[in-house]
């Protein structure tokens, strides 16, 4: 199968571009598909977000959410992802949550699919990352535990609520490791607060990676988030994930709590303004997933099972 893709930069570590890079590299090495240049030499296009060229051949489109910042020109913002969507032959959600907002919004789509995003267990266990892992010098005794966060850090990322409930739930022997640009959302109240809290700045992949082995708690109560690859990455490696009830984020948890909320009602909201968090209502998520390919109903890792459900889309349009 020869694929061509749109708006895809495998040089990028944005979480689109980071996910499919890994997605479609799995694919090359397993399914043998081939990437190529020339849409008339394609059998598939797949799409990130949103399209460079006309579509020739039938194309995947694989959303990354749509805009309903209510202080942001979304119609706008969401004109090249409508066109897309209403192109596509095959739209792939990354969530629940991101299905319902998007048809919602655009309207149901004749051939949509939830996949949820995995991490690759032969890059997030490698042994070349592990033993990174143990050399890099942490700004902090080996004997403490680690919580952490990361995001590239806008208000609805929520890095206040995020120090919040570390100040008010973590042992008191732990540190917080906050990694990320925080741009303006830096919290000048909490500068020399405590001790215990870490700025790491803008880390690569790999020091992301080393961070969540390190780290026995992931903290990402981002609001309405649809389904993010740090969460994903950081509980591949380990972590228990501490998340918000909105979005598609906790469709993805396994071990962690989640702080409930109210629902959201679609519609436009101030996205950068989110609600106040009260930490009092939790859910505890405990799941054992009994993970299968769809198709052969074998036992598989996550990754596995997700690489399987974008090819088998992809094939299904040939």
């Amino acid at each position: 199968m020869k694929v061509f893709t749109h708006n895809f930069n495998p040089q990028s570590d944005t979480g689109p571009n980071k996910f499919s890079r890994t997605l479609l590299s799995r694919l090359i090495s397993e399914k043998k598909i081939t990437i190529t240049n020339d849409t008339s030499e394609a059998d598939v296009e797949f799409c990130v977000i949103q399209q460079q060229t006309h579509k020739v051949k039938p194309m995947v489109l694989r959303l990354d959410g749509i805009y309903f910042n209510s202080m942001q020109d979304f119609d706008q913002q969401n004109t090249p992802i409508k066109f897309a969507y209403d192109n596509a032959d095959a739209v792939i959600f990354q969530s629940n949550f991101n299905k319902k907002l998007t048809e919602t919004w655009f309207g149901p789509h004749k051939n949509g699919h939830v996949i949820h995003n995995a991490a690759d267990p032969q890059i997030i266990n490698h042994p070349d990352v592990l033993h990174f892992s143990k050399k890099i010098d942490w700004p902090w005794s080996e004997d403490k535990e680690v919580w952490s966060c990361a995001a590239s850090w806008r208000p609805h990322k929520r890095l206040k609520d995020n120090i919040d409930y570390f100040l008010k739930h973590a042992p008191t022997n732990t540190v917080f490791a906050i990694a990320g640009e925080l741009g303006d959302d830096k919290p000048e109240y909490y500068t020399g607060l405590d001790a215990r809290i870490h700025y790491l700045g803008k880390l690569n992949y790999p020091q992301l990676i080393c961070l969540y082995h390190r780290s026995t708690t992931f903290v990402h109560l981002a609001y309405l988030d649809h389904c993010p690859n740090v969460v994903v990455d950081a509980q591949a490696a380990g972590c228990k994930i501490i998340c918000s009830s909105t979005g598609g984020t906790y469709e993805v948890v396994d071990n962690g709590i989640m702080i409930l909320e109210a629902e959201w009602d679609f519609k436009p909201c101030e996205l950068y303004n989110p609600p106040q968090m009260e930490f009092s209502k939790t859910k505890e998520i405990v799941i054992h997933r009994d993970c299968r390919d769809r198709k052969t109903n074998k036992k598989v890792t996550r990754f596995a099972r997700c690489t399987n459900a974008y090819y088998n889309v992809m094939e299904d349009l040939l």
